[in-house]
């Protein structure tokens, strides 16, 4: 049995609950905000290292054989949740995060077990071929947490999805972050590949960029100015739901049909 190493620190303050709103923009649009956000928002620590203040996202999307998670969100249950396995660089020395995202009406919580590279696709095999991580000790621990929601939905590696990242954090410490992503792609993965680079990739066709405001309960007087200002209109915008729809419009869902999953009618 392999020995795990856990972390549990974050730096998003607003990651255990919060609303999201999501809105598309004009690329055009982006220096603009930038510009209005400046004296309220600062790069958060991770991006503040990169050029652009952009980094990489990575995530490996589970789901059922019948894509049970796709069509709740397809759906818009009022109570869903998402599987993802998350990482931000492929260096053997980054983290990787198990995330279990629920939607509970229009609230967000996020539970996430950070564990290092090597320990997370041997985690990830255990617990698909059923042996299980006998380290990992009650249902409150957020990695078992995952693990649970795993085992309840039947759920297995379907689709990776990448994006790059502009992230913003509130100035005074007020749990709000802007989030702007770009260059949206998505790879069809059935085993535990969780990198960045392997595999076919494909671009998601996006009619602009995706702009997100996090927030936990009010968001401050100057958010409601900056979507007045630039007339952003609230709509969703799932990655993952969006990749799987543009594979099936292309025709590539044999892959998956082969593996065993049932895809959904296609939708227009």
């Amino acid at each position: 049995m392999v020995a795990m190493t856990r972390v549990v620190e974050d730096s998003d303050i607003t990651l255990s609950s919060r609303y999201e709103c999501k809105y598309l923009i004009s690329p055009l649009l982006v220096p603009e905000i930038r510009e209005f956000i400046q004296p309220f928002m600062q790069p958060d620590r991770f991006a503040a290292l990169r050029e652009g203040h952009r980094y990489p996202v990575c995530s490996l999307y589970l789901d059922s054989q019948d894509l049970l998670l796709y069509q709740q969100t397809v759906g818009g249950e009022k109570n869903r949740f998402k599987l993802r396995i998350r990482s931000y660089s492929d260096l053997w020395s980054s983290p990787v995060f198990f995330e279990v995202k629920r939607k509970i009406n229009n609230i967000v919580q996020k539970r996430r077990a950070r564990l290092v590279r090597c320990d997370a696709a041997d985690f990830l095999e255990q617990r698909m071929d059923g042996s299980g991580f006998h380290a990992v000790p009650t249902p409150a621990d957020d990695l078992e947490y995952f693990a649970c929601h795993m085992e309840l939905a039947a759920a297995r590696p379907l689709l990776r999805v990448r994006y790059r990242r502009e992230a913003y954090e509130s100035k005074g410490g007020d749990p709000v972050r802007i989030t702007i992503d770009t260059e949206l792609m998505h790879a069809v993965t059935l085993d535990t590949d969780l990198s960045h680079e392997h595999g076919r990739w494909v671009s998601t066709p996006v009619d602009g960029n995706i702009l997100e405001i996090k927030f936990t309960e009010m968001f401050p007087s100057w958010i409601r100015d900056l979507v007045q200002m630039f007339g952003l209109k609230q709509q969703p915008v799932p990655k993952y739901v969006m990749s799987v729809d543009h594979m099936m419009l292309e025709g590539r869902e044999s892959v998956l049909n082969l593996a065993g999953f049932t895809m959904p009618v296609r939708r227009a």
